[in-house]
């Protein structure tokens, strides 16, 4: 009776365990999902630079930022409106249109912006293993390295984060980046309404979330992108607040490599 019970103990004790650690691992994996919320609070990075939500505020600078291209049906557009608005931002770009695409991705990079990565397949990191996402970053990354890219910023699909995405973005040598405005433009059909989102969120330092990618939104959404744009320029330009790439905010590429202020095109071929 007594060997049973104590049999029944340690059985008990392990299961305990190995039920605690899976709760860690749980925990580890999917409590940075609540990193989005961070674009609502104050700080600019979690602790060790793990996501970044804005820059430093010191300096009258704000970052553009565009997810999902490169699209042939839009990215031209938005490269042109950019070019009458006299301003550069960052376009995080899917690997896999990357590869559908390369005329795109150089004609973003030769004309002054810089290239970030967005994975090389659009599906959200709260559904995929560990495995798989560091996987998919380093297919990203290869793909821009072979059009001649060296980009330093990551941003995940959705903007989902978990535990795997920040382990495979640092160890890929990026930088997890999300942003403090938006405009939410696959909501909307008013320009006005998407600039009015971001104009609201315009600080020193802010990040701002556009699409110039129309394949996982609504047809149309670059139309309201384009529409909101100018609006969004002449918003800065009344509030001081200089567009610039995300690397021209952060003043210095992340995880130590150092260059002087803002290059015509970071992370563009060399």
């Amino acid at each position: 009776m007594a060997r049973e019970e104590g049999v029944r103990f340690c059985y008990g004790r392990r299961t305990a365990a190995w039920g605690a650690l899976a709760g860690t691992a749980l925990l580890a994996q999917y409590l940075p999902s609540t990193a989005a919320l961070g674009q609502w609070g104050p700080a600019e990075t979690l602790p060790l630079g793990l996501c970044r939500w804005r820059g430093p505020a010191q300096l009258p600078r704000v970052a553009l930022t565009f997810d999902d291209g490169p699209d042939p049906r839009s990215t031209p557009r938005v490269l042109d409106a950019l070019d009458r608005l006299d301003v550069r931002a960052t376009f995080f770009l899917v690997g896999a249109r990357a590869r559908a695409h390369p005329e795109l991705v150089e004609e973003v990079a030769r004309r002054g912006h810089e290239v970030a990565s967005h994975g090389d397949r659009h599906v959200s990191h709260l559904l995929r293993p560990p495995w798989c996402v560091r996987q998919d970053l380093e297919r990203a990354r290869a793909t821009l390295a072979g059009l001649g890219c060296d980009p330093s910023w990551y941003r995940p699909p959705y903007g989902h984060v978990t535990g795997a995405t920040l382990v495979a973005a640092r160890a890929a040598g990026l930088a997890t980046v999300l942003w403090s405005a938006w405009g939410r433009e696959w909501t909307s059909s008013s320009p006005h309404e998407v600039a009015a989102r971001v104009v609201r969120r315009l600080r020193p330092g802010a990040i701002v979330l556009l699409h110039d990618g129309e394949a996982f939104g609504p047809p149309g959404m670059s139309k309201v992108v384009l529409g909101a744009l100018p609006l969004v320029a002449d918003a800065l330009d009344r509030a001081g607040l200089e567009p610039v790439t995300l690397s021209g905010v952060c003043a210095a590429r992340p995880l130590g490599k150092v260059h002087s202020d803002v290059p015509p095109a970071i992370g563009a071929p060399r």
